[in-house]
């Protein structure tokens, strides 16, 4: 089933086999996920083609200036003397938060509560969201005009972050030709998302790769000061590993896997080195320089 989807997200997403996986990895964890690349890239198109082939609810938002919380959760209005709630698009399975670093810090985080707890409040009152619920958001990089940075307590909220790969010739002419590959089509439904997630928890994760973890964290802890690792960051790191591990149709989580994903749920929780260079940072100075467990 995981190749079927991964084949139908590929018609239009050329040459990112490994962020699609990366990505579906991500949603099996009930993650959220966030894009950073330059306008016109395909970081749209790619969170629609995720949706379809999930076959999910999807809205997009549109941030801009001017935007107010209001039009991201909803509101509530007097209808005949009572207070009816409006709900606003957030109210979905997948909600694409385009070019998030465009709105200001105050719309920015009416995503906080929902990505955090699955639901939103307004006037005291609490709203559960559908199920699954996840946050694709896309961001321009932080020197672009028009651009704020988004809070690290917003940023650890992600599980994952990457950026499109470049296109090499061959892809790019693929794309100007709108090449279609032909695949199975295969039914697909939140509620076969939802069970995926649970056999998830199946996944055997060996105490070993716990201390491998844990190795992780305390190198980057004596050694880098200016970098924050949180509790929930390393939880990602497990739940990410064993939804790759489900993917890959193995029984149980390796060092391999949580080397795969480690750089996409690090890179945006490190500030202090050059977006160009941050993978090479994590790969260099974090996963090689990290003992494992005897």
């Amino acid at each position: 089933m995981f190749e079927i989807i991964k084949k139908k997200i590929s018609n239009k997403i050329i040459g990112n086999e490994d962020k699609i996986q990366l990505a579906l990895s991500c949603i099996i964890s009930n993650g959220h996920i966030l894009i950073e690349d330059l306008p016109g890239t395909g970081k749209t198109t790619f969170a629609k083609a995720l949706t379809e082939a999930l076959n999910l609810e999807f809205k997009r938002i549109q941030f801009t200036s001017d935007l107010l919380p209001s039009d991201i959760i909803g509101y509530n209005i007097n209808k005949n003397g009572l207070l009816e709630f409006q709900k606003g698009p957030i109210f979905t399975n997948i909600i694409l938060g385009d070019e998030l670093n465009r709105s200001s810090p105050k719309t920015q985080s009416a995503f906080m509560e929902a990505m955090e707890e699955k639901n939103i409040t307004i006037d005291g009152k609490t709203f559960k969201l559908p199920n699954p619920f996840i946050v694709i958001a896309t961001q321009n990089p932080s020197d672009l005009s028009g651009t704020s940075l988004l809070p690290e307590s917003q940023l650890d909220r992600f599980m994952i972050s990457f950026s499109l790969n470049q296109l090499n010739d061959d892809e790019q002419l693929r794309v100007l030709r709108d090449y279609k590959n032909n695949f199975d089509e295969v039914s697909f439904d939140k509620f076969d998302l939802i069970k995926i997630q649970k056999n998830k928890d199946s996944i055997q994760i060996n105490d070993i790769i716990f201390n491998y973890i844990q190795n992780i964290y305390k190198h980057i802890k004596n050694n880098f000061d200016d970098i924050h690792i949180s509790s929930r960051c390393l939880k990602y790191i497990v739940s990410i590993s064993k939804s790759l591990t489900l993917i890959k149709g193995i029984k149980g989580v390796t060092f391999k896997e949580v080397q795969e994903v480690l750089p996409y749920v690090l890179r945006h929780r490190i500030n202090s080195v050059n977006r160009k260079e941050i993978d090479k940072f994590i790969q260099k100075e974090i996963i090689e320089k990290t003992a494992l467990p005897e």
